[in-house]
């Protein structure tokens, strides 16, 4: 009897499903149909039970889920490099503000973006949240390029390029989700910037609507000591503590960065379920800390892995942030177990997707789910031998192996060539945006 028709089956080396088994599996493959998986398991049952239209062979690859990249700004990678070797707060005020200010425009972050989804795809993300002015830009190259987000559109009392105010900005932002409401691949989310820079007000407003529509809210919080210090110097107690005064802790809330937290905040975190999204990359060269990532897991606090923007990175490699993760976790406990492969291979996919409440349909290699699948190739000597490939993608140079990538069966990768982004063309505005961005700073020197 002829098998069931199927669209698609990935037959590979090794599959890595992350749940509800999180180990190898040799000799596997999935079956995709209307963009989801309908199957997953030995390859010879799969070609038994299916007849697929296509078969994709990936003999020395290893399949997984698409990575999640859980927090970042992802038009910043225009002033990738702009800014380099100083600590937050002169960062921030001395280059990165001003040059926002300056350059920050729908074309900017259009052209940003797309160079940041080209790199976050060729380095195995299949999802992604932002943080960033002209969000409405951001979601439309989400769509258009066929990647899923979290857009987080922005809330902060400066006046800036998008809004004037945040009444403004509330009002875009709502507007936002209405016109994406019933979009597949894109979620609206809040964005505080943070506590220093959101009133009291806003905050309780933003509590207000994500209560109201059932939207999450992602924030910048406890990045660096000076911003702590100036809490307890203002207020005479932590931002953690002023949210959780306001309500603001619970199981919508993803608190990014979070490198200095007492074991008091860690248990309050706990408590009332904040997601929290590490950055172990940006938190280095900022110079602003070490978010205790074993402490929050050993409290069962899920714990996600964001890049930041290009322009504190200056990658946007997850695979890269899941290995240092890993190292931190392993120097800062003096206890060599810590940060295993297993629990980094979870935190970029499954435990990102938790974060963005969106587990129940990415994250994993589980029927029903979409097909949100990346193939890295482990054929090159860096890979070889293979003892272990879930440590080998971890601690490996994975990044630069994907070789495919499929998002809700879509691909977007096939065989380290781009299908949706007009790869030439980008390169080609993002050299003009370059010229512009320099010859401004000369000019103003």
């Amino acid at each position: 009897m002829p098998g069931t028709h199927v669209e698609l089956i990935l037959n590979c080396r090794w599959l890595l499903p992350v749940a509800p088994v999180n180990e190898a599996v040799e000799h596997a493959g999935v079956a995709i149909d209307n963009g989801r998986i309908v199957a997953v398991g030995p390859i010879d049952a799969l070609f038994e039970r299916f007849a697929p239209n296509r078969i994709v062979d990936l003999g020395h690859h290893a399949v997984l889920p698409g990575l999640v990249n859980a927090h970042g700004h992802a038009a910043m990678t225009l002033l990738r490099g702009s800014a380099e070797d100083k600590p937050l707060q002169a960062w921030l005020t001395d280059d990165i503000w001003p040059l926002e200010t300056a350059h920050v425009s729908p074309d900017f972050v259009q052209t940003g973006t797309e160079l940041a989804l080209a790199e976050m795809i060729s380095f195995g993300t299949t999802c992604f949240s932002d943080m960033y002015f002209f969000p409405e830009v951001v979601a439309r190259c989400a769509k258009q390029v066929g990647m899923r987000a979290q857009i987080a559109f922005p809330v902060i009392k400066f006046p800036n390029a998008w809004c004037q105010d945040t009444d403004e900005g509330f009002h875009k932002g709502l507007a936002l989700h209405d016109d994406f409401r019933n979009e597949p691949l894109v979620t609206i989310a809040f964005g505080p910037h943070s506590a220093y820079t959101v009133t009291d007000a806003d905050l309780e407003r933003t509590l207000m609507y994500s209560e109201e529509l059932g939207l999450l809210v992602q924030t910048h919080l406890h990045e660096n000591q000076a911003e702590v210090a100036e809490a307890h110097e203002r207020l005479g107690h932590s931002w953690i503590t002023h949210l959780h005064e306001r309500g603001m802790l619970n199981p919508s809330l993803q608190a990014v960065h979070m490198t200095q937290v007492t074991e008091a905040e860690i248990e309050l975190i706990a408590e009332h379920d904040v997601q929290v999204v590490q950055c172990p990359h940006s938190n280095l060269k900022l110079a602003c800390g070490i978010c205790p990532t074993e402490d929050f897991h050993a409290a069962g606090v899920n714990v996600a892995l964001g890049t930041d923007g290009a322009a504190s990175n200056n990658t946007l490699d997850l695979f890269a942030e899941a290995r240092l993760a890993a190292l931190l976790a392993k120097h800062t406990t003096g206890n060599a177990s810590a940060g295993s492969s297993q629990q980094l291979l979870y935190r970029a996919t499954l435990g990102g997707a938790k974060a963005l409440g969106m587990d129940a349909e990415t994250g994993s290699l589980e029927v029903g789910k979409s097909a949100d699948i990346i193939a890295v190739d482990l054929d090159n000597a860096a890979f070889f031998p293979m003892y272990d490939p879930i440590s080998a993608i971890i601690h490996g140079a994975a990044g630069a192996s994907v070789s495919h990538v499929w998002v809700a069966g879509q691909c977007l990768y096939d065989d380290r060539t781009f299908t949706t982004l007009a790869v030439d063309d980008l390169k080609s505005r993002v050299r003009n945006w370059q010229s512009r961005i320099r010859d401004g700073r000369r000019s103003n020197r």
